[in-house]
């Protein structure tokens, strides 16, 4: 199984999950703040989260920082 890759924007503070490499045809906001973007065939291929230190907590961006291979 693939791992998937975690890319934190400090400046932004916007969290994105890259779940399958290609480019997004479409993107579509599933809660306030999230934003999931799809292939042509509609699989999810990220998942962006904006304001993520406010929404998911200041712990929970660093240990995703720590443990993303990409990070």
């Amino acid at each position: 199984m693939k791992k998937t890759k975690i890319h934190y924007d400090k400046t932004s503070d916007i969290l994105y999950f890259v779940l399958k490499s290609g480019p997004a045809d479409y993107a579509e906001e599933v809660a306030p703040l999230i934003t999931v973007e799809y292939d042509k065939n509609n699989k999810p291929i990220g998942i962006e989260i904006m304001k993520a230190s406010e929404m998911l907590g200041k712990e929970f961006i660093d240990q995703s920082k720590q443990s993303s291979p990409a990070a």
